[in-house]
Protein backbone atom coordinates (compact mmCIF):
# COMPACT_ATOMS: atom_id res chain seq x y z
CA UNK A 1 0.00 0.00 0.00
CA UNK A 2 2.80 2.40 0.99
CA UNK A 3 4.66 1.67 -2.25
CA UNK A 4 1.52 2.42 -4.31
CA UNK A 5 1.15 5.77 -2.54
CA UNK A 6 4.77 6.60 -3.40
CA UNK A 7 4.20 5.67 -7.04
CA UNK A 8 1.04 7.76 -7.20
CA UNK A 9 2.92 10.71 -5.72
CA UNK A 10 5.65 10.37 -8.36
CA UNK A 11 3.01 10.21 -11.09
CA UNK A 12 1.36 13.37 -9.76
CA UNK A 13 4.77 15.08 -9.74
CA UNK A 14 5.42 14.11 -13.36
CA UNK A 15 1.97 15.38 -14.29
CA UNK A 16 2.70 18.72 -12.64
CA UNK A 17 5.89 19.01 -14.71
CA UNK A 18 3.97 18.22 -17.90
CA UNK A 19 1.13 20.65 -17.26
CA UNK A 20 2.72 23.48 -15.28
CA UNK A 21 2.90 25.86 -18.24
CA UNK A 22 -0.78 25.86 -19.04
CA UNK A 23 -1.73 28.65 -16.66
CA UNK A 24 1.21 30.94 -17.35
CA UNK A 25 0.47 34.29 -18.91
CA UNK A 26 3.26 34.02 -21.46
CA UNK A 27 1.85 30.79 -22.83
CA UNK A 28 5.16 29.55 -24.17
CA UNK A 29 6.83 29.01 -20.82
CA UNK A 30 7.19 25.59 -19.28
CA UNK A 31 8.61 24.07 -16.13
CA UNK A 32 12.42 24.01 -15.89
CA UNK A 33 15.26 26.20 -17.11
CA UNK A 34 17.70 23.65 -18.59
CA UNK A 35 20.68 25.48 -17.10
CA UNK A 36 19.33 24.83 -13.60
CA UNK A 37 20.00 21.11 -14.08
CA UNK A 38 23.33 19.32 -13.54
CA UNK A 39 24.29 17.09 -16.46
CA UNK A 40 24.95 13.47 -15.56
CA UNK A 41 25.71 10.20 -17.40
CA UNK A 42 24.38 6.90 -16.03
CA UNK A 43 24.54 3.25 -17.08
CA UNK A 44 22.27 0.58 -15.67
CA UNK A 45 19.24 -1.67 -15.99
CA UNK A 46 15.77 -0.20 -16.58
CA UNK A 47 12.53 -1.05 -14.82
CA UNK A 48 9.24 0.18 -16.28
CA UNK A 49 6.19 0.27 -14.00
CA UNK A 50 3.16 0.22 -16.31
CA UNK A 51 0.58 -0.16 -13.55
CA UNK A 52 -0.10 3.59 -13.61
CA UNK A 53 -1.60 5.69 -16.46
CA UNK A 54 1.83 7.22 -17.09
CA UNK A 55 4.63 4.59 -17.22
CA UNK A 56 7.20 5.13 -14.48
CA UNK A 57 10.85 4.56 -15.48
CA UNK A 58 13.70 3.86 -13.07
CA UNK A 59 17.30 2.74 -13.44
CA UNK A 60 19.49 0.51 -11.27
CA UNK A 61 23.10 1.63 -11.72
CA UNK A 62 24.82 -0.57 -9.11
CA UNK A 63 23.17 -3.88 -10.02
CA UNK A 64 21.67 -4.44 -6.58
CA UNK A 65 18.17 -4.97 -7.94
CA UNK A 66 16.90 -1.65 -6.56
CA UNK A 67 16.07 1.59 -8.35
CA UNK A 68 18.63 4.38 -7.93
CA UNK A 69 17.08 7.11 -10.11
CA UNK A 70 13.78 7.90 -11.79
CA UNK A 71 13.97 8.75 -15.51
CA UNK A 72 11.79 11.42 -17.13
CA UNK A 73 11.25 10.74 -20.85
CA UNK A 74 8.65 13.51 -21.19
CA UNK A 75 4.93 13.15 -21.96
CA UNK A 76 3.74 9.62 -22.62
CA UNK A 77 3.28 10.45 -26.32
CA UNK A 78 6.74 12.01 -26.78
CA UNK A 79 9.36 10.45 -29.02
CA UNK A 80 12.30 12.19 -30.72
CA UNK A 81 11.65 13.24 -34.31
CA UNK A 82 15.32 13.47 -35.18
CA UNK A 83 16.78 10.13 -34.08
CA UNK A 84 15.96 6.43 -33.95
CA UNK A 85 15.95 6.27 -30.14
CA UNK A 86 12.98 4.42 -28.62
CA UNK A 87 11.83 4.14 -25.03
CA UNK A 88 13.50 1.28 -23.14
CA UNK A 89 11.72 -1.78 -21.76
CA UNK A 90 12.11 -3.53 -18.44
CA UNK A 91 15.45 -5.31 -18.27
CA UNK A 92 17.15 -3.20 -20.95
CA UNK A 93 20.73 -2.16 -20.18
CA UNK A 94 21.09 1.49 -21.19
CA UNK A 95 23.37 4.49 -20.95
CA UNK A 96 21.69 7.88 -20.63
CA UNK A 97 22.87 11.46 -20.52
CA UNK A 98 20.48 13.79 -18.79
CA UNK A 99 19.74 16.69 -16.48
CA UNK A 100 19.71 15.95 -12.76
CA UNK A 101 16.85 17.72 -11.02
CA UNK A 102 17.42 19.45 -7.64
CA UNK A 103 17.48 17.19 -4.60
CA UNK A 104 14.45 18.92 -3.09
CA UNK A 105 12.42 17.32 -5.89
CA UNK A 106 13.50 13.81 -4.91
CA UNK A 107 10.64 11.33 -5.03
CA UNK A 108 10.70 8.42 -2.58
CA UNK A 109 14.32 9.33 -1.91
CA UNK A 110 15.31 9.04 -5.59
CA UNK A 111 16.57 11.79 -7.87
CA UNK A 112 14.73 12.50 -11.14
CA UNK A 113 16.80 12.64 -14.36
CA UNK A 114 15.40 14.34 -17.48
CA UNK A 115 16.81 12.28 -20.36
CA UNK A 116 18.77 14.06 -23.14
CA UNK A 117 20.48 11.11 -24.86
CA UNK A 118 19.72 7.39 -24.84
CA UNK A 119 22.50 4.98 -25.83
CA UNK A 120 24.27 7.78 -27.68
CA UNK A 121 21.15 8.80 -29.63
CA UNK A 122 19.35 12.12 -29.24
CA UNK A 123 16.23 11.95 -27.07
CA UNK A 124 15.66 15.66 -26.56
CA UNK A 125 17.78 18.79 -26.86
CA UNK A 126 17.11 21.07 -23.89
CA UNK A 127 18.87 24.02 -25.51
CA UNK A 128 17.42 23.99 -29.02
CA UNK A 129 15.97 27.33 -30.28
CA UNK A 130 13.18 25.36 -31.91
CA UNK A 131 11.47 28.41 -33.45
CA UNK A 132 14.29 28.37 -36.03
CA UNK A 133 13.20 24.91 -37.22
CA UNK A 134 12.37 25.67 -40.85
CA UNK A 135 12.66 22.14 -42.13
CA UNK A 136 16.27 21.97 -41.01
CA UNK A 137 15.75 20.23 -37.68
CA UNK A 138 19.19 18.63 -37.44
CA UNK A 139 20.67 20.23 -34.32
CA UNK A 140 22.15 17.71 -31.91
CA UNK A 141 22.97 19.61 -28.70
CA UNK A 142 25.78 21.37 -30.53
CA UNK A 143 25.94 24.80 -28.97
CA UNK A 144 25.71 25.67 -25.32
CA UNK A 145 27.94 27.52 -22.87
CA UNK A 146 31.53 26.73 -23.96
CA UNK A 147 30.55 24.68 -27.00
CA UNK A 148 30.26 26.37 -30.35
CA UNK A 149 28.48 25.56 -33.59
CA UNK A 150 26.18 27.76 -35.61
CA UNK A 151 22.48 27.51 -36.37
CA UNK A 152 22.41 29.79 -39.42
CA UNK A 153 21.80 28.09 -42.75
CA UNK A 154 22.10 29.36 -46.30
CA UNK A 155 19.69 29.20 -49.21
CA UNK A 156 17.31 26.30 -48.71
CA UNK A 157 15.47 24.64 -51.56
CA UNK A 158 12.60 23.99 -49.17
CA UNK A 159 9.58 26.26 -49.59
CA UNK A 160 6.51 26.16 -47.34
CA UNK A 161 3.34 24.61 -48.73
CA UNK A 162 0.21 26.35 -47.41
CA UNK A 163 -2.01 23.83 -45.63
CA UNK A 164 -5.11 23.80 -43.42
CA UNK A 165 -5.02 21.24 -40.62
CA UNK A 166 -7.29 20.33 -37.72
CA UNK A 167 -6.54 18.26 -34.66
CA UNK A 168 -5.72 18.08 -30.96
CA UNK A 169 -2.86 20.13 -29.53
CA UNK A 170 -0.13 18.31 -27.59
CA UNK A 171 2.16 20.51 -25.48
CA UNK A 172 5.50 19.37 -24.08
CA UNK A 173 6.25 21.69 -21.13
CA UNK A 174 9.29 19.90 -19.76
CA UNK A 175 11.41 23.01 -20.21
CA UNK A 176 10.93 26.76 -19.97
CA UNK A 177 10.09 27.04 -23.67
CA UNK A 178 7.17 24.76 -24.41
CA UNK A 179 7.01 22.74 -27.62
CA UNK A 180 3.75 22.35 -29.54
CA UNK A 181 2.51 19.47 -31.69
CA UNK A 182 -0.68 18.63 -33.57
CA UNK A 183 -2.39 15.25 -33.37
CA UNK A 184 -4.37 15.26 -36.62
CA UNK A 185 -5.81 11.74 -36.47
CA UNK A 186 -6.50 11.94 -32.71
CA UNK A 187 -4.57 8.81 -31.80
CA UNK A 188 -2.74 10.53 -28.93
CA UNK A 189 0.51 10.89 -30.90
CA UNK A 190 1.91 13.97 -32.67
CA UNK A 191 1.65 14.18 -36.45
CA UNK A 192 3.16 17.66 -36.93
CA UNK A 193 5.51 19.95 -35.07
CA UNK A 194 3.91 23.41 -34.74
CA UNK A 195 6.29 26.34 -35.03
CA UNK A 196 4.61 29.13 -33.07
CA UNK A 197 7.78 31.17 -32.67
CA UNK A 198 9.78 32.07 -29.56
CA UNK A 199 8.07 31.80 -26.16
CA UNK A 200 7.69 35.58 -25.92
CA UNK A 201 5.98 35.98 -29.31
CA UNK A 202 2.37 37.18 -29.23
CA UNK A 203 -0.01 37.86 -32.09
CA UNK A 204 -1.26 41.39 -32.66
CA UNK A 205 -4.76 39.90 -32.88
CA UNK A 206 -6.70 38.44 -29.95
CA UNK A 207 -5.61 34.85 -30.62
CA UNK A 208 -3.59 33.15 -27.87
CA UNK A 209 -1.34 30.10 -27.83
CA UNK A 210 -3.37 26.90 -27.58
CA UNK A 211 -3.42 24.76 -24.46
CA UNK A 212 -2.76 21.05 -24.22
CA UNK A 213 -5.86 19.18 -25.41
CA UNK A 214 -7.37 22.07 -27.40
CA UNK A 215 -9.12 21.13 -30.65
CA UNK A 216 -7.95 23.67 -33.23
CA UNK A 217 -7.79 24.42 -36.94
CA UNK A 218 -4.65 26.07 -38.26
CA UNK A 219 -3.44 27.52 -41.53
CA UNK A 220 0.30 27.33 -41.94
CA UNK A 221 3.34 26.70 -44.08
CA UNK A 222 4.17 22.99 -44.16
CA UNK A 223 7.81 22.03 -44.58
CA UNK A 224 8.63 18.53 -45.73
CA UNK A 225 11.51 17.20 -43.65
CA UNK A 226 13.87 14.41 -44.58
CA UNK A 227 13.55 12.87 -41.13
CA UNK A 228 11.12 13.22 -38.27
CA UNK A 229 7.88 15.16 -38.10
CA UNK A 230 6.95 17.71 -40.73
CA UNK A 231 7.17 21.28 -39.43
CA UNK A 232 4.22 23.64 -39.85
CA UNK A 233 4.88 27.37 -39.44
CA UNK A 234 1.59 28.60 -37.99
CA UNK A 235 -0.06 31.56 -39.75
CA UNK A 236 -3.64 31.32 -38.40
CA UNK A 237 -5.33 29.68 -35.40
CA UNK A 238 -9.08 29.11 -35.62
CA UNK A 239 -9.46 31.74 -38.33
CA UNK A 240 -7.45 34.44 -36.53
CA UNK A 241 -4.04 35.68 -37.64
CA UNK A 242 -1.16 34.38 -35.54
CA UNK A 243 1.66 35.80 -37.66
CA UNK A 244 2.24 37.54 -40.98
CA UNK A 245 3.16 34.85 -43.50
CA UNK A 246 4.93 37.39 -45.71
CA UNK A 247 7.79 37.63 -43.19
CA UNK A 248 8.62 33.99 -43.90
CA UNK A 249 8.95 34.61 -47.63
CA UNK A 250 10.95 32.24 -49.80
CA UNK A 251 14.00 32.27 -47.53
CA UNK A 252 12.55 32.21 -43.99
CA UNK A 253 13.68 35.74 -43.21
CA UNK A 254 17.04 35.53 -44.99
CA UNK A 255 17.83 37.31 -48.23
CA UNK A 256 20.36 38.17 -50.90
CA UNK A 257 22.83 41.05 -50.80
CA UNK A 258 23.65 41.90 -54.41
CA UNK A 259 26.67 43.91 -55.51
CA UNK A 260 24.83 46.72 -57.29
CA UNK A 261 21.87 46.95 -54.93
CA UNK A 262 21.54 49.35 -52.03
CA UNK A 263 19.80 48.88 -48.70
CA UNK A 264 19.18 45.15 -49.00
CA UNK A 265 17.23 44.31 -45.84
CA UNK A 266 17.50 41.07 -43.84
CA UNK A 267 14.94 40.49 -41.08
CA UNK A 268 14.29 38.18 -38.17
CA UNK A 269 11.39 36.01 -39.42
CA UNK A 270 9.57 36.41 -36.09
CA UNK A 271 10.14 40.13 -35.55
CA UNK A 272 10.34 42.55 -38.45
CA UNK A 273 11.79 45.16 -36.06
CA UNK A 274 14.97 43.05 -35.94
CA UNK A 275 16.87 43.72 -39.15
CA UNK A 276 20.17 44.36 -40.89
CA UNK A 277 20.26 46.77 -43.84
CA UNK A 278 23.42 46.71 -45.93
CA UNK A 279 24.42 49.97 -47.60
CA UNK A 280 25.54 50.27 -51.22
CA UNK A 281 29.21 49.65 -51.88
CA UNK A 282 29.45 46.76 -49.44
CA UNK A 283 31.28 44.66 -52.04
CA UNK A 284 34.90 45.79 -52.04
CA UNK A 285 35.68 44.13 -55.37
CA UNK A 286 38.41 41.66 -56.15
CA UNK A 287 38.15 37.91 -55.96
CA UNK A 288 37.86 37.64 -52.18
CA UNK A 289 34.14 38.42 -52.03
CA UNK A 290 31.25 37.11 -54.12
CA UNK A 291 29.15 39.54 -56.15
CA UNK A 292 26.09 38.22 -54.35
CA UNK A 293 25.97 36.92 -50.79
CA UNK A 294 23.12 35.39 -48.82
CA UNK A 295 22.60 36.71 -45.29
CA UNK A 296 20.52 35.45 -42.40
CA UNK A 297 19.61 36.79 -38.96
CA UNK A 298 18.41 34.33 -36.32
CA UNK A 299 17.35 34.97 -32.75
CA UNK A 300 18.63 32.28 -30.39
CA UNK A 301 17.86 31.04 -26.92
CA UNK A 302 20.16 32.98 -24.53
CA UNK A 303 21.47 29.59 -23.35
CA UNK A 304 22.75 28.98 -26.91
CA UNK A 305 25.21 31.85 -26.85
CA UNK A 306 28.70 30.46 -26.67
CA UNK A 307 30.84 31.85 -23.83
CA UNK A 308 27.76 33.58 -22.48
CA UNK A 309 28.05 32.68 -18.81
CA UNK A 310 28.03 35.68 -16.49
CA UNK A 311 26.76 38.05 -19.20
CA UNK A 312 23.10 38.21 -18.03
CA UNK A 313 21.89 37.72 -21.61
CA UNK A 314 18.21 38.21 -22.37
CA UNK A 315 18.45 38.12 -26.18
CA UNK A 316 21.00 36.57 -28.50
CA UNK A 317 21.47 36.68 -32.27
CA UNK A 318 23.46 34.85 -34.89
CA UNK A 319 24.39 36.41 -38.23
CA UNK A 320 25.30 34.22 -41.17
CA UNK A 321 26.74 35.51 -44.46
CA UNK A 322 27.09 32.84 -47.15
CA UNK A 323 29.11 33.00 -50.34
CA UNK A 324 27.96 31.57 -53.66
CA UNK A 325 29.53 28.20 -52.79
CA UNK A 326 27.41 27.97 -49.63
CA UNK A 327 30.18 28.51 -47.08
CA UNK A 328 29.46 30.74 -44.08
CA UNK A 329 32.06 33.50 -43.94
CA UNK A 330 31.38 33.94 -40.23
CA UNK A 331 32.76 30.50 -39.42
CA UNK A 332 36.33 31.21 -40.46
CA UNK A 333 38.58 28.20 -40.83
CA UNK A 334 36.08 26.09 -38.95
CA UNK A 335 36.22 28.46 -35.98
CA UNK A 336 33.36 30.03 -34.11
CA UNK A 337 32.07 33.56 -33.85
CA UNK A 338 34.03 35.10 -36.69
CA UNK A 339 33.66 38.57 -38.21
CA UNK A 340 33.55 39.97 -41.75
CA UNK A 341 34.55 43.41 -43.04
CA UNK A 342 32.57 45.17 -45.77
CA UNK A 343 33.04 48.29 -47.89
CA UNK A 344 29.99 50.02 -46.43
CA UNK A 345 28.23 50.23 -43.10
CA UNK A 346 25.51 47.81 -42.16
CA UNK A 347 22.67 49.42 -40.22
CA UNK A 348 21.50 46.95 -37.58
CA UNK A 349 18.49 47.17 -35.29
CA UNK A 350 17.55 44.79 -32.48
CA UNK A 351 14.11 44.88 -30.87
CA UNK A 352 13.18 43.55 -27.45
CA UNK A 353 9.85 42.80 -25.83
CA UNK A 354 8.64 43.96 -22.41
CA UNK A 355 7.85 40.34 -21.62
CA UNK A 356 11.53 39.48 -22.05
CA UNK A 357 12.53 42.40 -19.84
CA UNK A 358 10.21 41.11 -17.10
CA UNK A 359 11.10 37.43 -17.46
CA UNK A 360 14.84 38.02 -17.17
CA UNK A 361 14.51 40.92 -14.68
CA UNK A 362 16.41 43.36 -16.86
CA UNK A 363 17.24 46.94 -15.91
CA UNK A 364 16.39 48.99 -19.01
CA UNK A 365 18.62 51.82 -17.78
CA UNK A 366 21.75 49.68 -18.16
CA UNK A 367 21.06 48.02 -21.53
CA UNK A 368 24.05 47.11 -23.68
CA UNK A 369 24.63 45.35 -26.99
CA UNK A 370 27.83 43.32 -27.33
CA UNK A 371 29.50 41.28 -30.06
CA UNK A 372 31.84 38.31 -29.76
CA UNK A 373 35.41 39.06 -30.86
CA UNK A 374 37.03 35.75 -31.75
CA UNK A 375 40.47 37.37 -31.91
CA UNK A 376 40.44 38.51 -28.28
CA UNK A 377 37.94 35.85 -27.14
CA UNK A 378 35.73 38.29 -25.29
CA UNK A 379 32.44 40.14 -25.55
CA UNK A 380 32.92 43.76 -26.66
CA UNK A 381 30.37 46.50 -25.91
CA UNK A 382 29.28 48.46 -29.00
CA UNK A 383 29.87 52.05 -27.92
CA UNK A 384 27.91 53.83 -30.66
CA UNK A 385 24.65 51.93 -30.09
CA UNK A 386 21.53 54.08 -29.71
CA UNK A 387 19.00 52.76 -27.19
CA UNK A 388 15.37 53.83 -27.56
CA UNK A 389 13.61 52.74 -24.37
CA UNK A 390 10.16 53.82 -25.53
CA UNK A 391 10.40 51.87 -28.81
CA UNK A 392 12.39 49.01 -27.22
CA UNK A 393 15.07 49.13 -29.91
CA UNK A 394 18.87 49.22 -30.07
CA UNK A 395 20.44 50.49 -33.32
CA UNK A 396 24.02 50.90 -34.53
CA UNK A 397 26.09 51.03 -37.73
CA UNK A 398 29.37 49.31 -38.52
CA UNK A 399 31.23 48.03 -41.55
CA UNK A 400 32.35 45.00 -39.55
CA UNK A 401 29.65 42.39 -38.89
CA UNK A 402 30.07 39.82 -36.14
CA UNK A 403 28.62 36.35 -36.00
CA UNK A 404 27.16 36.66 -32.49
CA UNK A 405 25.45 39.58 -30.74
CA UNK A 406 23.88 39.69 -27.29
CA UNK A 407 21.60 42.12 -25.46
CA UNK A 408 22.46 42.35 -21.80
CA UNK A 409 22.08 44.57 -18.74
CA UNK A 410 22.30 44.64 -15.00
CA UNK A 411 19.62 42.69 -13.17
CA UNK A 412 16.84 44.50 -11.35
CA UNK A 413 17.49 44.06 -7.64
CA UNK A 414 15.29 46.66 -6.00
CA UNK A 415 11.57 46.26 -5.42
CA UNK A 416 9.76 48.74 -7.67
CA UNK A 417 6.30 50.15 -8.06
CA UNK A 418 5.55 51.28 -11.60
CA UNK A 419 3.22 54.22 -12.13
CA UNK A 420 2.19 53.09 -15.62
CA UNK A 421 -1.33 51.66 -15.53
CA UNK A 422 -1.60 48.07 -16.77
CA UNK A 423 -4.44 47.02 -19.08
CA UNK A 424 -5.39 43.93 -17.07
CA UNK A 425 -4.73 41.78 -14.03
CA UNK A 426 -1.73 39.49 -14.04
CA UNK A 427 0.42 37.53 -11.62
CA UNK A 428 3.95 36.84 -12.86
CA UNK A 429 6.11 33.81 -12.23
CA UNK A 430 8.55 34.59 -9.43
CA UNK A 431 12.24 35.05 -10.15
CA UNK A 432 14.49 33.30 -9.44
CA UNK A 433 12.76 29.94 -9.27
CA UNK A 434 13.84 27.67 -7.62
CA UNK A 435 15.18 30.15 -5.04
CA UNK A 436 17.22 30.38 -1.85
CA UNK A 437 16.75 32.35 0.28
CA UNK A 438 14.73 35.06 -1.48
CA UNK A 439 12.73 35.69 -4.63
CA UNK A 440 10.64 38.47 -6.21
CA UNK A 441 6.96 38.23 -7.16
CA UNK A 442 5.54 40.80 -9.61
CA UNK A 443 1.89 41.54 -10.32
CA UNK A 444 -0.33 44.11 -12.04
CA UNK A 445 -3.76 45.47 -11.16
CA UNK A 446 -5.67 47.76 -13.58
CA UNK A 447 -7.95 49.33 -10.94
CA UNK A 448 -7.47 50.31 -7.32
CA UNK A 449 -8.55 47.59 -4.90
CA UNK A 450 -7.70 45.71 -1.73
CA UNK A 451 -4.87 43.29 -2.51
CA UNK A 452 -3.65 40.20 -0.69
CA UNK A 453 -0.62 38.14 -1.64
CA UNK A 454 -0.21 35.00 0.45
CA UNK A 455 2.02 31.92 0.45
CA UNK A 456 0.72 28.39 1.09
CA UNK A 457 2.39 25.04 1.56
CA UNK A 458 1.55 21.98 -0.53
CA UNK A 459 -1.21 21.02 1.93
CA UNK A 460 -2.93 24.38 1.51
CA UNK A 461 -1.91 25.84 4.87
CA UNK A 462 -1.06 29.55 4.85
CA UNK A 463 2.59 30.13 5.75
CA UNK A 464 3.10 33.84 4.96
CA UNK A 465 1.20 37.02 4.11
CA UNK A 466 3.23 39.32 1.87
CA UNK A 467 0.60 41.95 1.04
CA UNK A 468 -2.71 42.77 2.73
CA UNK A 469 -3.66 46.36 1.97
CA UNK A 470 -5.42 48.73 -0.42
CA UNK A 471 -3.36 49.38 -3.56
CA UNK A 472 -3.70 51.94 -6.33
CA UNK A 473 -3.80 50.64 -9.91
CA UNK A 474 -0.31 49.84 -11.11
CA UNK A 475 2.52 47.32 -11.33
CA UNK A 476 4.15 46.01 -8.17
CA UNK A 477 6.97 43.73 -7.07
CA UNK A 478 7.23 42.12 -3.65
CA UNK A 479 10.17 40.24 -2.18
CA UNK A 480 9.70 36.97 -0.30
CA UNK A 481 12.48 35.65 1.93
CA UNK A 482 12.79 32.37 3.79
CA UNK A 483 15.41 33.82 6.15
CA UNK A 484 14.39 33.56 9.82
CA UNK A 485 11.56 31.20 8.90
CA UNK A 486 11.02 27.53 9.65
CA UNK A 487 10.11 26.73 6.05
CA UNK A 488 11.80 23.65 4.65
CA UNK A 489 12.77 22.92 1.06
CA UNK A 490 9.84 22.03 -1.15
CA UNK A 491 7.01 23.18 -3.38
CA UNK A 492 4.89 26.15 -2.26
CA UNK A 493 2.14 28.26 -3.84
CA UNK A 494 1.52 32.00 -3.84
CA UNK A 495 -1.92 33.49 -4.42
CA UNK A 496 -2.88 37.01 -5.48
CA UNK A 497 -6.38 38.30 -4.72
CA UNK A 498 -7.49 41.74 -5.96
CA UNK A 499 -11.21 42.45 -5.99
CA UNK A 500 -12.83 39.56 -7.89
CA UNK A 501 -9.51 38.54 -9.46
CA UNK A 502 -7.61 35.55 -8.09
CA UNK A 503 -4.52 33.78 -9.45
CA UNK A 504 -2.19 31.15 -8.00
CA UNK A 505 1.29 30.04 -9.05
CA UNK A 506 3.79 27.49 -7.82
CA UNK A 507 7.36 28.10 -6.72
CA UNK A 508 10.15 26.00 -5.23
CA UNK A 509 12.27 26.79 -2.16
CA UNK A 510 15.68 25.13 -2.27
CA UNK A 511 17.61 25.30 1.01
Amino acid sequence: MKQNIYKLFVLMFLSVISLSAQGMRSGGMGFMFPDSLTQITLTGKVTVDSSLPMPLYSIDVNNDGKADYYLNFGPVWYSPDNSTAIRPKTGDQITIQGGKMPSLMNMNGLTMIIVYKLNGLLWRDPFDPMWNDFGNNTHMMGQHAGNCSGYAFGVSGTKPQTVTLSGIVLVDTTYFMSQYYLDENKDGKPDYYLNLGPWWYESSSSVKRPNNGDNITIVGGKLQTTNGLNVVIVYQINGKVWRDSSLVGNYFGGGWMRKNNSNDKITNPFDEKDFMMMGSGWNMGGSMMSDSMFARMLELNPFNMSNGKGQNIFKGYEMGVFSSNGSNGMMQNGGCGGMMNFGANANIQFHFDDKQIQAYHIDKNSLKVKYWNNQTNQWITISNAVINQSANTITFSNSQIASFYILTSDKVTAVKENAALPSGYSLEQNYPNPFNPSTVISYQIPVSSHVTLKVFDILGSEVATLVDEFKQAGSYSTAFSSVNSSLSSGVYFYRLTAGAFMATKKFVLMK
